[in-house]
């Protein structure tokens, strides 16, 4: 006996009970919201994200800066948040729009395979990041002997275990008729347990494992900054005036460079955190309480609005890393600066072109004239 549900683990329009027998009718207008919430988070996911990667280009093409690892961890957190987009955000809003899934058996199968990989990438590079600045700051004898080969393995990695983590999903959906006349891309669940057990392990393997990692790791870096600043005498400096010259002007451990970076990131994984919870939390309720769906909550709007925010992280992070990074803002700005330095040189370059022109025509015209006058005057 197979048990069904329409679970997207990822986006998805609404969690159905097997028990629920699906109709081909929907709200218009909580369907309106839908899709003005999925383009918004589209489109900002898509400049922002473009634009980070735009800006790393010309960061290197142009001012020729050297691509250190936290760049590289940017660019393929900013390359999976930009494939959440596509993969996973653009298909949910071409679904809402036309309320029932269009695309046959195949798209069916690829959609759902490409829908969580984003998000998979995300909190995968996210907990490689935080890897990666552990070692530097709480570990940095260790972190000199860790090669940048190693860090791109570890990158190569999350790309790996995403995609396999993936795999479940083209055997478990499938397009067909859940009533009569009506198709749809649906999960089918064999076992009594399996949908449990699926969004128990989509949970634990997307957010509870990357979440125990990271909250590890810069609970680590805190008290290793923290360390560093009372070495430093910044604490001492506020406790006691009268600390000695060595102390005053002691350089700290931790650069403010590497801080902000730090900061920048902790910011990012708060946000990872904040949005992706409330998506994992309502879904676990739902598939693990019985009686959930007949509650107003996850009857209403606010469910079906919330799950779609599991994407939101994605259209954020271009715009956190551009407000802590000045680097990435100076390409981007130095760079548009220059095309409009180049198209002004070359405007002036004509004027002064045919400025000369002009003056050499006039010249000539001028001698042309008083030689006239002579001979036939």
């Amino acid at each position: 006996m197979s048990y069904d549900s329409n679970t997207s683990l990822s986006s998805p329009p609404s969690l159905s009970s097997s028990m629920e027998t699906p109709d081909d009718t929907r709200d218009e207008y909580l369907a309106r919201w839908e899709i003005a919430v999925l383009t918004i988070i589209f489109l900002v996911t898509l400049i922002g994200n473009t634009l980070i990667l735009f800006a790393l280009y010309a960061r290197r093409r142009y001012q020729r800066r050297k691509f250190t690892r936290m760049y590289f961890f940017i660019l393929h957190l900013s390359i999976a948040d930009l494939l959440t987009g596509l993969l996973d955000v653009l298909p949910q809003l071409a679904w809402d729009i036309t309320f029932r899934f269009q695309g046959g058996a195949v798209l069916c199968k690829l959609v759902k395979f490409g829908q969580p990989f984003g998000v998979y990438l995300s909190s995968y590079v996210l907990t490689v990041t935080a890897m990666d600045r552990y070692y530097a700051i709480c570990h940095p004898f260790l972190y000199c002997s860790i090669t940048s080969r190693r860090s791109k393995m570890m990158v190569y990695g999350a790309w790996t275990l995403a995609a396999i983590l993936c795999v479940p999903q083209v055997f478990i959906f499938s397009y067909q008729e859940i009533s009569p006349g009506v198709w749809e891309c649906w999960a089918t669940f064999y076992l009594k347990y399996g949908e449990r057990a699926y969004v128990t392990w989509y949970s634990i393997m997307q957010f509870l494992l990357p979440f125990i990692v990271l909250v590890y790791t810069y609970t680590k870096i805190c008290i290793a900054i923290w360390t560093s600043s009372k070495m430093s005498g910044v604490v001492d400096l506020k406790k006691n005036n009268k600390a000695n010259f060595s102390q005053r002007n002691r350089e700290p451990l931790i650069s403010k460079a590497m801080m902000n970076t730090v900061r920048q990131t902790i910011i990012v994984i708060t946000l990872y955190i904040a949005t992706s919870f409330p998506f994992i939390g309502s879904m676990l309720w739902a598939t693990w309480d019985p009686k959930a769906f007949t509650l107003p909550f996850f009857t209403g709007a606010a469910f079906t609005i919330l799950s779609l925010l599991n994407s939101l992280t994605s259209c954020v992070n271009p715009w956190i890393y551009f407000a802590f990074n000045k680097e990435l803002r100076g390409a981007l700005t130095n760079f548009f600066y220059r095309k409009k330095d180049s198209l002004n040189y070359d405007i002036d370059a004509r004027q002064n072109v045919s400025d000369v022109a002009s003056t050499t025509s006039s010249f000539i015209s001028r001698i042309s004239r008083l030689a006239n006058s002579k001979i036939f005057g």
